[in-house]
């Protein structure tokens, strides 16, 4: 009994020895990793993945990744596996189709739940193959030409919006624009994917909890966690138009034909792809479209409004454009999309503008190197499979591709400038085009990036056209936290309509 009993009091009376002795061994080990351990980074961020937990809980972790770029150069640790790239030529080999380069299990985390199950989406899901097949069936219905035939839908919407502006108007009162830049986003997207407003404009206020829900799932995703608001209201969406198709087709009629919006489109596609286009597949495209939709463009409204509104020199430009354009009937109100792409170009400058300096994304949009490894480019090192690298928009966006004064808010930046000849210009353009990461990159490319882009070029000189726009403190500054989407609050403007319409 001696023998035996030796070795467990030896145990029992080192185990606090022990186990900081394997404590210190797997930091040693994390230290080390393979390839990593030569890039630059926090001290602490080289130990554990708590140093860049606690940045991004603070809420402000692009200004903090800004800094640290600006400091070591393209490539830095931000963890014991994983690197920033800031690189141009890495990021064509991260996001290159086909690289093999495949998202990491932080996307798992925002995944809706219904009925307590995780609902991978076109956005969620890690398996490249799955997202190849089943967007397929579903990818005409996201193009700018079909788009362009939910016109009226915006049209509408962007009715509504104002007709609730204009309450504002009438009882001078400051409004917070940015509240009801998201229902005007929310509401475009229920008329889209449902023929029906979700009820923000109407209301005035948060439906059934939604935006809350969405702002929980955003907070908790950068850290861990997701919601199943969105996939309870999107359900119940889905189950109304089911009911309504069964009632029709007793009396032979076909719903999509006078209805043929985003969800008719889908189930259309479960028909024609009935092995890959499920009733649940049907039920993930709704869940995209409300999650893509609504929060993304929200944010790129604001963005836009407030850049411009807290420059005159670019306001006074932009509304002389457009008052000209309206005068001489070349455009119309609401602005078409083919109008704002044909008659506008300093618009599109001050959309760009608004969108490389504040896109939506703020944190890394990681891969996992595959087999193989990744030799960084212009003398990083080799990183070995496993690894976790990725761009983080908001640094790729303050590339010097982008010229000069990266910081500011500059729309001539996307313009011919004098005395630049055609050549140039062109070559420089597709530069800043092939830099810019609003919608992410490659193969993952967000989906219903022309649905943000057709509400956006709509609304913003619409909005323009029809109101004198002031911010109601001009030299303060915005509140925007960075919980994956840059969020922005209190946007106080006051809003007068123009007399020459």
């Amino acid at each position: 009994m001696a023998v035996i009993s030796e070795p467990i009091s030896f145990a029992s009376q080192h185990v606090g020895g022990i186990l900081l002795l394997l404590g210190a061994l797997y930091l040693a080990s994390n230290y080390l990793s393979l390839g990593v351990c030569s890039v630059p980074g926090p001290f602490l961020a080289k130990f554990s993945n708590l140093w860049r937990f606690i940045d991004v809980a603070n809420g402000h972790a692009e200004a903090t990744l800004y800094e640290l770029h600006q400091k070591h150069g393209d490539y830095v640790r931000l963890g014991p596996k994983v690197v920033s790239v800031r690189d141009l030529d890495a990021l064509k080999m991260i996001y290159g189709i086909n690289k093999g380069y495949r998202k990491t299990n932080f996307y798992h985390v925002q995944q809706q739940l219904a009925k307590g199950k995780p609902t991978p989406t076109l956005f969620t899901t890690t398996d490249e193959d799955f997202h190849a097949a089943i967007k397929r069936p579903i990818s005409g219905a996201y193009s700018m030409s079909t788009l362009t035939e939910f016109e009226p839908f915006v049209d509408q919407t962007i009715h509504t919006l104002f007709g609730r502006l204009d309450e504002f108007v009438t009882r001078d009162e400051v409004c917070d624009i940015a509240v009801w830049l998201q229902y005007y986003a929310f509401d475009v997207i229920g008329e889209l994917t449902f023929s029906k407003p979700l009820g923000f404009l109407e209301k005035g206020a948060d439906v059934e909890g939604i935006i809350e829900a969405l702002e929980h799932m955003l907070d908790y995703s950068g850290k861990g966690g997701s919601t199943g608001a969105v996939a309870r209201f999107a359900r119940a969406r889905l189950d109304e138009r089911l009911m309504h198709s069964e009632s029709t087709a007793k009396d032979n009629r076909d719903p999509t034909q006078s209805h043929r919006d985003f969800l008719a489109r889908f189930l259309e596609a479960k028909k024609k792809y009935p092995d890959i286009v499920t009733d649940n597949q049907v039920f993930s495209y709704t869940v995209s479209n409300m999650n893509a939709g609504s929060d993304t463009t929200a944010i790129s409204l604001r963005a836009i409004l407030y850049y411009t509104l807290k420059s005159p020199r670019v306001m006074a430009k932009l509304y002389e454009e457009l008052t000209t354009a309206y005068q001489e009937r070349r455009i119309s109100l609401p602005v078409s999309w083919k109008q704002s792409q044909d008659e506008l170009p300093y618009l599109d400058a001050v959309i760009k503008e608004a969108l490389r300096l504040h896109p939506a994304v703020g944190l890394l949009l990681e891969r996992i190197v595959p087999t193989g490894g990744l030799q960084l480019p212009n003398g990083g090192p080799f990183l070995p499979a496993g690894t976790i690298v990725g761009a983080n928009p908001w640094i790729i966006h303050r590339h010097s591709i982008f010229g000069q004064d990266v910081e500011f808010y500059v729309p001539e930046r996307w313009l011919r400038a004098d005395g630049e000849s055609e050549t140039a210009f062109h070559a420089r353009r597709q530069d800043m085009f092939r830099a810019t990461f609003t919608f992410g990159a490659g193969p993952r490319t967000c989906i219903g990036k022309n649905i943000s882009l057709l509400e956006i070029y709509k609304l913003v000189p619409s909005l323009f056209l029809t109101y004198k726009i002031d911010l109601e403190h001009p030299e303060k500054q915005w509140q925007t936290v960075n919980a994956w989407f840059v969020r922005q609050k209190n946007m106080h403007v006051r809003l007068a309509r123009h007399d020459n319409l």
